[in-house]
């Protein structure tokens, strides 16, 4: 029979973690292995909770608030672990790590970090509140089986906490992250989206928070001798997206889209991809856009060099040193290379498929169980010998 394993998250909000989570998920050997899914809490309106189901996979909502998650979550935990009898739970998130840590379980456990904890934290709750948080995760990650980082430069970052991480390259789906075949694509896809069909487009996708720095990249391309062409637009939402339409002013050629679905189109309609981020774990927005086969603007960062690695000639990057480093890097870009398109080699393209992605997930999960297994069969020789 294939081992099941059960996935805890907090919520299965439409991201960057939860679209890795679909990946491992889809590309799972039946014969090896079983998916089950739990959430913490209520699910929101951008759920993927019907993607999901339509994989087969069985979802189970606990329904738990905050305060309900410090009261009852660990038996709840306890409760769901007796109920289902997954052969490995994989955590994912604060509120998942804490209480599967917290929950004395037989079975294996093991969690995927997503973000320098450190970094993100002190971006989202402040420095004091925001490290004591990241204490609080790590410390509960000391008591897992195994945890996977979802780079190697993560995995790094992750080891100045005392743990030793795997790092497990997210991967994308490229059967729907492909280049655009022509111009002539390229120009219905614009016409669809009402963009202008001669502007060099800049496209920026995922959450606008201060981590991700969407205003510098707003006064700096304003600023920019690239914006006399140009038109940026935002593919998401976030909690600074009120300052960024303030930096953005009544300028017509840039806009907010919110959250879409459609982020392969938006990205073979675009020109150039740009990411002023602080800190990644890894930037599924990068690797999106290098398999589409735009122009990368990025921020020199190590997962952002990472990427950059194995997408050398698509890719530059920058010194974020506020708005005018933004200015000057969109700038730095020669306006006979704007509209450049590239075709990545297949071996690359490998290197970021969610295929390779899952089966690397799926040789972890073996290891552990395996190991697992051996320390068992030890045991009871052990016993058997008394």
């Amino acid at each position: 029979m294939p081992y099941t394993v059960l996935s805890v998250v907090s919520t299965l909000s439409r991201c960057g973690p939860m679209d890795g989570l679909m990946n491992v998920i889809r590309y799972l050997d039946p014969s090896k292995y079983r998916a089950v899914v739990a959430t913490l809490s209520a699910e929101p309106s951008d759920s993927v909770i019907e993607s999901l189901r339509s994989l087969g996979v069985p979802v189970t909502q606990m329904g738990l608030s905050r305060i309900g998650s410090l009261l009852f979550g660990t038996r709840g935990v306890r409760r769901l672990v007796s109920e289902i009898k997954p052969d490995l739970v994989h955590s994912s998130g604060l509120r998942a790590d804490v209480l599967i840590a917290g929950a004395g379980l037989e079975c294996p456990i093991v969690s995927t970090v997503h973000s320098d904890l450190f970094e993100d934290y002190r971006f989202a709750y402040g420095r004091v509140f925001g490290t004591l948080t990241a204490m609080r995760q790590y410390a509960a990650l000391r008591r897992f089986d195994a945890v996977n980082t979802v780079s190697e430069p993560l995995a790094e970052i992750v080891l100045r906490s005392g743990i030793t991480a795997h790092g497990i390259a997210n991967g994308v789906e490229l059967g729907r992250y492909y280049p655009a075949p022509d111009e002539k694509y390229i120009r219905l896809l614009r016409a669809r989206l009402g963009w202008p069909a001669d502007a060099v487009v800049v496209l920026h996708t995922g959450v606008l928070r201060n981590l991700k720095n969407p205003v510098e990249i707003v006064t700096g391309f304003r600023a920019s001798q690239l914006s006399k062409r140009g038109f940026l637009a935002f593919a998401g939402e976030g909690p600074v997206r009120e300052a960024c339409e303030l930096a953005a002013g009544t300028a017509p050629n840039i806009k907010f889209l919110g959250k879409r679905g459609d982020v392969d189109d938006l990205l073979r309609a675009a020109d150039l991809l740009i990411s002023a981020s602080s800190s990644e774990g890894i930037s599924n927005a990068l690797i999106e856009g290098c398999a589409t086969g735009i122009q990368v603007l990025a921020t020199d960062i190590p997962p952002h060099r990472y990427t950059q690695h194995m997408f050398p000639d698509q890719m530059r990057l920058f010194d974020l040193r506020g708005w005018d480093s933004v200015r000057a890097a969109l700038d730095s870009v020669e306006p006979e290379t704007w509209r450049q398109r590239f075709v990545p080699l297949p071996h690359t393209l490998n290197m970021i498929s969610s295929r390779r992605m899952s089966r690397q997930y799926q040789e972890f999960y073996s290891d552990i169980l395996e190991s697992r297994h051996r320390a068992t069969s030890g045991q009871e020789s052990v016993a058997s010998c008394r």
